[in-house]
């Protein structure tokens, strides 16, 4: 007997049981759920490609004032000062009271990459270097400190994430000055962000002891041989 093609019927197709596929599914989606949550161990301490470590310190008017007076009995942590540090390493900084938390000083030097790396590994040891530790979600640029209140801010980036963290103290008029120095400490300061500001200051050659401003240094007005010299023509000579 002979079959047609009318009476060809497909063969059936098999079929995963429906448990069985939701369950290749919800293990597809648990094997992928930690990829860039956190900072994974191997990457701690590891200078990120897109790293970026800004800091900042404000002060309100009365004690910029104070600290304008006597720079030197201050230490280098409650001083008015702004650093940026980019992922090639160049180190943006500056320090004087009209600094704000946007503005982008001139670049003061370029670390090396273990500088960097010691740097972060510092940041991570200090619980910082995890967007878990970011406490402030709003512009920073937009907190005003009290008139003896000191903010010290961070701004991390890391693996495409972003995060602040904000400490904020107030420094009472009889606070004697350079009680919260390498060794001291200032009523309310948190130690954690007090190291970290002094390891960005100490790369951006910055310490305790204030550059002094009143020095003159000489300026050079000889700057050596004329390099046209000797396309000039030669000057003619006064007994002709």
């Amino acid at each position: 007997m002979r079959t047609t093609s009318r009476d060809r019927r497909p063969a059936s197709t098999p079929t995963i049981p429906r448990g069985l596929l939701l369950g290749l599914v919800l293990g597809m989606v648990a094997g992928m759920a930690p990829v860039g949550c956190a900072t994974s161990t191997r990457d701690r301490g590891m200078p990120p490609e897109d790293g970026i470590i800004a800091a900042a310190v404000v002060v309100g008017p009365d004690l910029g004032h104070r600290i304008q007076q006597d720079p030197g009995a201050w230490p280098v942590q409650v001083r008015p000062a702004r650093a940026v540090i980019l992922a090639d390493g160049s180190l943006r900084a500056d320090v004087g009271p009209s600094l704000g938390v946007d503005d982008r000083p001139g670049v003061a030097r370029h670390l090396r990459h273990r500088q960097l790396t010691t740097l972060w590994k510092r940041l991570d040891e200090l619980g910082f270097a995890d967007p878990g530790a970011g406490n402030f979600d709003r512009n920073p640029n937009l907190l005003v400190p009290g008139p003896s209140e000191v903010i010290q801010i961070l701004e991390l980036r890391r693996n495409g994430r972003d995060w602040i963290v904000v400490d904020r103290f107030s420094v009472p008029s009889e606070a004697e000055e350079g009680s919260g120095g390498s060794g001291g400490t200032l009523s309310g300061q948190d130690a954690r962000m007090k190291a970290a500001i002094r390891s960005i200051a100490a790369l951006a050659w910055a310490s305790d002891s204030p550059p002094d401003d009143t020095v003159r240094f000489p300026e050079r007005y000889d700057f050596g041989p004329d390099p046209w010299a000797r396309f000039r023509p030669d000057e003619p000579d006064d007994d002709s």
